[in-house]
C-alpha cells in the first residue's frame, strides 16, 4: 500500500471497508434465528427494555429525557431489527425490517414479534407473513447500515441483551482505562486527567450502557489509543485513520453524537504534535476534519446507492425525503440548538478549573503556547459546526445532542492548560520547599 498514490490508496481502504461491513452484515443473517428468540425472550422476562426510556441512577426530570436517560427505545428497536433480519432474505442485511405496532413502545413491539410462531426452521417467518391480531406491520430502516444490529444480533447468539449492556460497560471501561495510562505515559499528564474530566462531564456512565451510544465512545477511544502508538504516523497516515473513523462512524452510529469521533481524536493529536507553526497547525487540524467528513459522507453514499441497486427500494429517495423533513426551517434552529446543549452541562465543575487555570496563565504564561492554544480553539468549534449542520435534530434530541460537547469541554481545558508554564511553577514550588527546610 506504501506505493500507492493517496486517492488510490484511500479507495482500497474504502472498499475494503465495504466489504467488511457487508460480511458482518452476511454473518449475522446466516445465525440462527432460535438462538436470537430465545436470549430476546430472557431478555424481556427479566424485565430489561420495558421501558422506553428509563432514567439511569438521577433523576434529573421525571418528565421528559434528560441528560441520565437511557435510550432504551432504540436498543430495543436494535434488538427488533435483530430479530427480522432473515424475514426479507438477504435483502434483509439492506432494508433492517423491524416489526411495528400502532401507538405501543418499544418493547411491546418485541413482544408481539415473539409471539409469532417460527416457521419449521426455527426463524422469523418471511415479511408477508409477520401478521398479528394487533395489527402489527413490517418497517424498513434501510437509511443506515446499522452496524450495531449486526453485532447485537451476532450477540444475542450466545447472550441476553442484559449480558451484552454488560460487555459494553467492562468493554469501554478498560479501553478508557487504557486510554488514560497511555494518554500519561506517553503524552502528557494534562491531556490524561482532561479526557476523563471532559466525559464525566457528559455522564459518560450512560453511554457505556447502550448499544445506541456506546459504539461512538468506543471508536473514538480505539482511534485515541492508535494515535497514542502511532505517533510518528505521516500526514497522509493521520488522514486516512480519520477517514477510517468517519466510515465506522457512519456504519455503527445512528446520528447520536457522530463528532464526538472526530473531536476527541483532534485533542489527542493537538497534545500528540504540539505544532509550534500556527499555520501548519491550524490546516493539519482542518484536514484532518475533512478526511474524517469525507469518510463520513462516503459510507452514507455506499449504504443508499448498494441497497438502491440490491433491493426494489430506492434509498436516495428515503433519504432526501427524511433529511428535508428533519432540515426543514433548520437554520431557525441553530441557536435553540446550541442554548438547549449548553444548559445541560453541569457548568460549575468546567468553570471551576477553567477559571483557575485561566488565573495561572495570567500570572505565569508560557511563552510560545498560543499556536498550540489556537489550534484547540478551532477543535473547539467541532461540536457547534456539527450544531449548525444538524440543528432541527440536535434540538430535538438535545439530551444526548449535547455530548457532542464533550469535544468543547475537552478543548477549552486543554487550550488553558498548553497556556500555563508549569515548569516555572514547579520551579517556585522547589524553591519554596528548599527555602522551608534550610
Amino acid at each position: 500500500m506504501r506505493r500507492l498514490g493517496p486517492i488510490a490508496q484511500t479507495a482500497l481502504v474504502f472498499a475494503l471497508l465495504l466489504a467488511a461491513y457487508l460480511s458482518l452484515g452476511l454473518a449475522a443473517y446466516i445465525v440462527p434465528d432460535w438462538r436470537v428468540r430465545e436470549h430476546v425472550h430472557k431478555t424481556l422476562y427479566i424485565g430489561d427494555l420495558l421501558s422506553d426510556y428509563p432514567k439511569a441512577i438521577v433523576f434529573e426530570d421525571l418528565n421528559i429525557q434528560d441528560s441520565y436517560t437511557l435510550d432504551n427505545f432504540t436498543d430495543a428497536l436494535i434488538v427488533n431489527q435483530a430479530l427480522m433480519l432473515r424475514s426479507s432474505g438477504l435483502q434483509g442485511i439492506m432494508l433492517l425490517p423491524r416489526y411495528q405496532l400502532a401507538n405501543e413502545n418499544q418493547s411491546a413491539n418485541l413482544a408481539a414479534l415473539l409471539s409469532i410462531p417460527p416457521d419449521e426452521g426455527g426463524h422469523t417467518p418471511h415479511i408477508t407473513e409477520v401478521r398479528n391480531e394487533q395489527g402489527g406491520r413490517a418497517v424498513y430502516y434501510g437509511r443506515y447500515w446499522h452496524g450495531s444490529t449486526f453485532v447485537t444480533r451476532l450477540l444475542l447468539t450466545v447472550m441476553t441483551f442484559i449480558d451484552i449492556r454488560l460487555l459494553l460497560y467492562v468493554l469501554s471501561s478498560l479501553l478508557l482505562l487504557w486510554c488514560c495510562a497511555a494518554l500519561w505515559k506517553h503524552v502528557g499528564r494534562s491531556v490524561a486527567l482532561v479526557v476523563p474530566f471532559s466525559l464525566l462531564m457528559v455522564n459518560v456512565f450512560v453511554l457505556q450502557f447502550s448499544m445506541q451510544f456506546a459504539p461512538v465512545l468506543l471508536i473514538a477511544l480505539v482511534a485515541m489509543l492508535w494515535m497514542v502508538y502511532h505517533r510518528e504516523m505521516t500526514a497522509q497516515q493521520c488522514g486516512l485513520l480519520f477517514f477510517i473513523v468517519g466510515s465506522l462512524t457512519t456504519f455503527f452510529d445512528l446520528i447520536t453524537v457522530p463528532s464526538l469521533t472526530l473531536g476527541l481524536p483532534l485533542v489527542v493529536w493537538v497534545a500528540i504534535q504540539r505544532q509550534q507553526d500556527w499555520r501548519k497547525g491550524l490546516w493539519m487540524v482542518v484536514s484532518l476534519a475533512l478526511w474524517w467528513l469525507v469518510g463520513y459522507v462516503l459510507t452514507w453514499l455506499a449504504k443508499w446507492g448498494l441497497a438502491s441497486l440490491l433491493t426494489d427500494k430506492n434509498i436516495f429517495v428515503d433519504a432526501y425525503g427524511e433529511a428535508s423533513r428533519w432540515n426543514r426551517n433548520s437554520g431557525s434552529y441553530i441557536f435553540e440548538a446550541m442554548g438547549t446543549c449548553l444548559a445541560r452541562l453541569r457548568w460549575i465543575y468546567i468553570v471551576i478549573p477553567a477559571v483557575v487555570l485561566l488565573v495561572l496563565a495570567i500570572l505565569r504564561p508560557r511563552k510560545g503556547a498560543w499556536s498550540v492554544a489556537m489550534q484547540y480553539t478551532v477543535v473547539l468549534l467541532v461540536p457547534f459546526v456539527y450544531y449548525c449542520l444538524m440543528a432541527r435534530p440536535a434540538w430535538y434530541h438535545s439530551w444526548f445532542n449535547y455530548r457532542a460537547l464533550v469535544t468543547a469541554v475537552a478543548a477549552l481545558l486543554m487550550g488553558l492548560t498548553t497556556m500555563v508554564d508549569w515548569d516555572r511553577y514547579y520551579m517556585l514550588w522547589k524553591e519554596k520547599r528548599n527555602a522551608k527546610r534550610s
